[in-house]
């Protein structure tokens, strides 16, 4: 079934990397919402209100940060994995981050909900690769 990018989330509490970030996909334009949050906690509850709205021929992309106020990347990755089963809709999380620690990096390939880590800042190429792999489903 062909998915189609329905939201895309940008959950970074850095407002020019949102700012970057959210031009770059705009550019690309992948006919997606782009909403900007800026920590876990916001993701979740945004997570649970689409949840009313989506089907499951709806792509939710997530760049997630891993270093954010009131709850990380780590802690989001925790708390979504306690409502994955429950989403109407599917998704693909990439941690975009600035941290270039292989502890991070390995902890994410480690990570069923990870598609990929992108270490900042965010590309054409990285884009390019998103439309082919949601062309392909």
């Amino acid at each position: 079934m062909l998915k189609k990018i329905n939201t895309i989330l940008l959950v970074d509490d850095d407002d020019a990397v949102n700012f970057y970030n959210k031009r770059l996909l705009l550019k690309a334009e992948l006919g997606a919402s782009i909403v900007q949050l800026y920590n876990g906690a916001e993701a979740i509850r945004e997570i649970i209100t689409l949840n009313n709205t989506l089907s499951k021929k709806d792509l939710v992309v997530i760049f997630l940060d891993l270093n954010m106020p009131v709850l990380d990347g780590w802690g989001f990755l925790s708390e979504f994995n306690k409502i994955r089963y429950a989403l109407n809709f599917s998704f693909e999380i990439y941690v975009l981050s600035s941290s270039i620690n292989p502890a991070d990096i390995e902890k994410s390939k480690q990570n069923i909900l990870i598609k990929d880590f992108i270490i900042k800042p965010l590309t054409n190429e990285h884009l390019s690769e998103l439309t082919a792999i949601v062309s392909s489903n």
